[in-house]
């Protein structure tokens, strides 16, 4: 199926059901249906081809969830890039992938021009928001209050449907390439092992413009539920507010937000409604666990794992998480899992070695960068079948669940070991104080690397630099113990609140 029939089913099904509610607005299936019928009608009137890229960079609203479903209902691809991305970085993506439009906010108007000059090529602009020159662009509100469904553009299950551009930490970024049969594979998986029902309310703090905010719109919209849809989790106590008063039934956090949880006041409150929480994106520290199932005693906890090349691979049953919380669980519905060596051999249970997967859920490859794309993908035993190496590092318990180390190119070499700043963090993590963590390598002559910890403490916290070093020592080994700890005011994050690891 593709993905844009998501929201044809449900509003055949439920068209007075509300389906989105983002602030004082709410939208029914019936409505939201007619406005990204209009806006698709405005873009096939335009001429927009099968295939044809609409860069969409906005904060999560109505006007962002509209513009996803009527780009993929005319047939086009969605490029989404997240509203902070930076003139240069805009720039490169924009030549990259030549979008024929590009859906953007008008506050953003200088930014995206200056981006235009960097570049050589110009997409048509449509903005959202007020006081837009017409010599400059479309409006949004314009061409949803004029436009009428018009033609259709056929499209299968194999067309991409998304382009969406990595960090790029070690260079420029690369556009992964995800078809409709990518994410129809994973939203399918998801809903099915979160139990989704249209009886789900479904908070989404997470941006649209990343891959994990996506699908909650995705799997929330494919089975009726209704989507509650907030621009961030920069309001804490407002956030829990809004989890008990509108029944929330689940919502999706990476590991910065359970943290700024754990350090809520939240002995008090109870959460009825709320059935599970999920964590992707960056690996759950040990010591939230019991943190997270004193606060939600009746929600059930899912651990995942998962990459934009690949959407989602594990999950962890829940009720397996006080035995196995070091663990992201076992391979999802239809997905194959194997760790290798250096030199491609495959390994048994409880050794390390590289994440391998194979199955539907695999990118086509990175746009317009076929060398990107050759070092992570290889072509499998069957015809068409692609294998993607992760750049993740597993141990494989002898029960078949996958257990996180960290990623090759986070692993500090120090004193000739190779050591996985996850397992410091871990313990650094134990301290009641600590709010976020960081561990990373700095180049030292003597060390080869010496391993700092950056850690940003919980308001009013008196930890000394001494304290953590006391505590390290009783629970690493003498190569793992930070040479360097530093107290800072915040660590640098992604559009989807990940912390980045390089310095």
């Amino acid at each position: 199926m593709t993905i844009d029939k998501y929201l044809d089913e449900s509003v055949f099904a439920y068209p007075d059901k509300n389906a989105l509610v983002c602030g004082s607005k709410t939208f029914t299936y019936k409505s939201i249906g007619i406005l990204v019928e209009r806006f698709a009608g405005f873009l096939l009137t335009a001429g927009i081809n099968a295939g044809d890229r609409v860069a969409i960079s906005l904060d999560n609203s109505p006007e962002a969830v509209i513009s996803i479903f009527g780009v993929l209902k005319a047939g086009g691809t969605i490029v989404l890039i997240p509203p902070g991305t930076t003139s240069e970085r805009m720039s490169y993506i924009l030549d990259n992938c030549e979008p024929r439009y590009m859906i953007a906010q008008s506050i953003k108007l200088e930014q995206l021009l200056e981006s235009v000059k960097k570049g050589s090529k110009s997409p048509a602009f449509i903005f959202t928001g007020s006081n837009v020159p017409r010599t400059v662009g479309f409006n949004f509100d314009d061409i949803l209050q004029t436009a009428n469904s018009s033609g259709n553009n056929t499209i299968k299950d194999d067309d991409v449907a998304a382009i969406v551009y990595t960090s790029g930490s070690t260079g420029k970024p690369k556009g992964v390439v995800l078809t409709h049969r990518n994410f129809d594979i994973v939203t399918d998986s998801v809903g099915e092992y979160l139990a989704h029902t249209p009886n789900d309310i479904i908070l989404n703090f997470l941006p649209l413009s990343i891959t994990y905010g996506l699908l909650q719109l995705l799997v929330t919209f494919r089975t009726g539920g209704r989507l509650i849809l907030e621009k961030g989790f920069g309001y804490p106590y407002e956030i829990i507010k809004k989890i008990k008063e509108d029944n929330i039934t689940g919502f999706a956090g990476v590991p910065t937000v359970y943290s700024i949880i754990t350090h809520l006041n939240l002995e008090k409150e109870t959460f009825p409604h709320l059935r599970y929480i999920t964590n992707a994106a960056a690996a759950m520290p040990h010591s939230f666990i019991p943190r997270l199932r004193k606060i939600f005693p009746d929600t059930k906890i899912f651990l995942m794992h998962g990459l934009t090349e690949c959407l989602r691979t594990t999950y962890l049953p829940p009720e397996e998480i006080d035995t196995r919380y070091t663990s992201v669980g076992k391979g999802m519905k239809h997905v194959q899992l194997w760790l290798e060596d250096a030199n491609g051999k495959r390994l048994p249970s409880g050794e390390v070695g590289e994440m391998f997967v194979s199955g539907p859920n695999i990118m086509k490859g990175y746009w317009n960068d076929p060398e990107s794309t050759s070092k992570v993908l290889r072509d499998g035993k069957f015809s068409g079948e692609k294998i993607l190496r992760t750049g993740d590092l597993f141990m494989m318990d002898d029960d078949g669940y996958f257990h996180f180390v960290g990623r090759t190119d986070d692993i500090i070499k120090s004193r000739g070991k190779k050591i996985s700043p996850l397992e410091i963090e871990n313990v650094i993590y134990l301290l009641d104080d600590v709010l976020e963590v960081r561990v990373v390598g700095v180049p030292d002559t003597l060390l080869g690397n010496a391993i700092k910890a950056e850690i940003v403490l919980k308001k009013n916290a008196e930890l000394t630099v001494e304290q953590v070093k006391v505590h390290c020592k009783k629970h690493l080994e003498d190569f793992q113990i930070p040479q360097m700890i530093e107290f800072v005011s915040a660590l640098p994050k992604s559009a989807g609140g990940k912390i980045k690891r390089m310095l």
